[in-house]
């Protein structure tokens, strides 16, 4: 007996793929002993049939690995002892394999101290762009990957000396590691500068330790007084007060930052773990510039946000293996 014949068979083209959907077939004995699986085959540019078998009990399949070209796919139930059920035929031609199509729509731009990489990706799949450049004062080669499913994509490379020419090349890989032919443009970052403290202010706070580290540690004041051995530390003596805590700061100006630097309290390895930053206009509606991990460590950690003007900025302690967290110092990268 030949397994049933798929109904209401339709193939729609992807990026580097064809789905195929039908009416699912009945789950009786009967129907389980005369159908085992579908089979979709092609033949490929060098006349090699490639077959993939699909369960009996899916009525959706996906055939990957394709390029932009036409193919002609034939599409039959299988029973036992090879019995197969009359073949369907459908032609689709795909789109670009989603890797190369990202890459097609790649802009490499100058930004302040770096530079701005965005993409376009309407198939709704994750890709890794990933971009490398030599370092004009170390001659090293620097790397960063962005991973996204972003219909607008958006990447920053920073900490780069403006005024200098610099080519940066960048791939697209999908989730198969397939990867696209680089893209390469050479640009000259705009001069970042480290941004006067003058005329900052606290903005706010979540909680503070009021006087148990002394007349000045513990203060969010000192988060912003230039001194990396003073340091804002949320309350501890008082109350054990949980995750998050946050700082803000009032820049007291509108400018534009490309980066913030935190440092850690010196010689403290039992603080957060994880921070987040926002920008603000007016100090009450704030945008979220991102997440980042955070290092218990002494030296400045730098962290790029998209170039944009700000006039308050906050820090979101987010986690961390204690209740409590803190910061030596603030500092604001970017252009006046």
């Amino acid at each position: 007996m030949p397994p049933p014949v798929l109904s209401n068979l339709k193939g729609t083209a992807g990026y580097g793929e064809a789905v195929f959907t039908w009416d699912p077939i009945g789950r009786t004995p009967k129907d389980s002993a005369d159908y085992l699986y579908t089979s979709i085959s092609y033949t490929d540019s060098t006349g090699k049939i490639n077959e993939t078998k699909f369960s009996r009990y899916t009525d959706t399949a996906v055939v990957g690995s394709l390029i932009d070209r036409p193919y002609t796919f034939t599409i039959k139930t299988v029973g036992p002892l090879g019995a197969v059920g009359v073949p369907a035929m459908l032609s689709l031609t795909p789109k670009p394999p989603v890797y190369i199509a990202i890459a097609n729509t790649l802009k490499i731009e100058a930004s302040i101290g770096g530079a701005k990489i965005s993409w376009d990706n309407n198939s709704g799949k994750t890709v890794i762009v990933n971009a490398a450049y030599t370092d004009p004062t170390t001659n090293k080669v620097m790397s960063k990957s962005f991973t996204s499913a972003q219909q607008a994509g958006v990447g920053f490379l920073s900490g780069i000396p403006g005024g200098s020419p610099v080519t940066v090349v960048v791939t697209v890989t999908d989730i198969s590691r397939r990867q696209s032919n680089p893209v390469t443009a050479t640009v000259t970052p705009l001069t970042e500068v480290k941004i006067s403290r003058a005329g900052w202010s606290i903005a706010g706070f979540s909680d503070q330790e009021d006087g148990g580290e002394g007349p000045v540690n513990g203060y969010a004041t000192a988060a912003i007084d230039g001194n990396i051995n003073t340091f804002w530390h949320t309350t501890w003596s008082s109350a054990e007060t949980p995750y998050p805590h946050w700082i803000a700061v009032n820049i007291g100006r509108s400018v534009t930052i490309s980066r913030v630097g935190l440092v850690n309290r010196q010689g403290h390895k039992d603080g957060q773990t994880e921070i987040q930053l926002m920008g603000s206009t007016d100090g009450q509606n704030w945008t979220d510039l991102g997440t980042y991990p955070f290092q218990q460590k002494n030296e400045e950690q730098f962290f790029p946000v998209p170039p944009q003007q700000w006039n308050y900025v906050k820090v979101v302690l987010t986690k961390g293996p204690n209740f409590f967290g803190f910061l030596a110092e603030i500092n604001l990268y970017g252009a006046l």
